[in-house]
């Protein structure tokens, strides 16, 4: 999904840097660079707004690290969730005897729709730095898909993908 949105992205900007290069001469041309430039820096504002807080990202990893917490609450914080209930349910199984904390130390807008959380997975035996990434879906921020098939992987379980 990274990929298809760097690819995306990439591809308009050579598009936009194509666009500026066959501008004419004239002074409206001086006027389109401007009302770009203006553009997209309210696009690069709009999605600083947009970016959620460590706190955030957090409260939504203990939820989702808490085995006390029912399979049909974390189906909610993950993208897909509902094709992961059964690993879900798994990973609470794990949980209950393997504990694990996160704690999400730095946020990074990837674009206006995925930010990646350096985060802290510990458990009994120590800890890890982690990039867990995070997707908006819905005007909510959930553990992106590959995220939680990486984390799940720790615990030897497998996604249904």
């Amino acid at each position: 999904m990274i990929i298809r949105k760097s690819l995306i992205a990439v591809g308009t900007l050579a598009m936009a840097v194509g666009v500026a290069s066959c501008s004419s001469d004239d002074s409206t041309g001086a006027s389109d660079a401007t009302t770009s430039a203006a553009a997209t820096s309210t696009s690069a504002s709009a999605a600083a707004a947009a970016t959620p807080t460590a706190a955030e990202l957090q409260a939504t990893l203990v939820t989702f690290f808490d085995p006390a917490v029912g399979t049909t609450e974390k189906v909610a914080l993950v993208e897909d969730g509902n094709s992961q209930a059964a690993v879900l349910e798994q990973f609470n199984g794990v949980l209950r005897g393997y504990p694990l904390t996160a704690e999400v130390t730095k946020v990074t807008a990837v674009d206006e729709d995925t930010v990646s959380a350096t985060t802290t997975i510990a458990g009994p035996h120590g800890g890890a730095a982690s990039e867990v990434v995070f997707d908006q879906i819905d005007g909510k921020w959930v553990i992106s898909e590959d995220a939680a098939c990486t984390i799940f992987s720790m615990g030897k379980l497998t996604c249904v993908k």
